[in-house]
């Protein structure tokens, strides 16, 4: 092998390396900056038990349809709070943390996105959020609110 390719090669595992620290740190960083937030900011809304774990929800507004708002993979329902107050001046909405994330606690331990859709039915139930409702989703959160409106086509509009 020529020593060109070899420095390309040696160059090229460095950079693979970097990134993956690169990615790594960024990763933590937004843990532990979640973590630091949640217990800084007062939660708006409440928790609900949703089957072994309190899930968090906050809900403002009326009217009918309930606008149920899905936030990004690891975000938090705060990410929504410049849409939330606009959209409650026209019908019901809430927005929600999924287990283990914002305010809500983690319940197993393990995150199983499959089982968003049906802590979200729990969540919705017991928090006395009925129908129809409205599913939006941001990024992730739209495969999420497809899931939920493929499980539950009932519920939703």
């Amino acid at each position: 092998m020529t020593p060109l390719l070899l420095r390309l090669r040696r160059s090229t595992r460095l950079l693979v390396v970097l990134l993956a620290l690169f990615v790594l740190a960024g990763a933590t960083y937004q843990g532990v900056a979640t973590a630091l937030e949640r217990h800084r900011y007062e939660r708006p809304g409440g928790l609900v038990d949703a089957g072994g774990h309190q899930l968090h929800i906050h809900c403002t507004g009326k009217g009918s349809p309930i606008v149920i708002l899905e936030a990004a993979a690891g975000s938090m329902s705060a990410a929504w709070a410049w849409v939330q107050p606009e959209v409650a001046k026209v019908t019901r909405v809430c927005s929600y943390d999924r287990a283990g994330l914002g305010w809500s606690e983690a319940g197993d331990g393990q995150y199983i996105p499959a089982r968003v859709p049906e802590e979200l039915r729990v969540l919705l139930d017991r928090a006395n959020e009925i129908g129809p409702i409205v599913l939006v989703g941001h990024e992730a959160g739209a495969l999420f609110a497809r899931m939920y409106a493929a499980r539950f086509a009932s519920r939703s509009m």
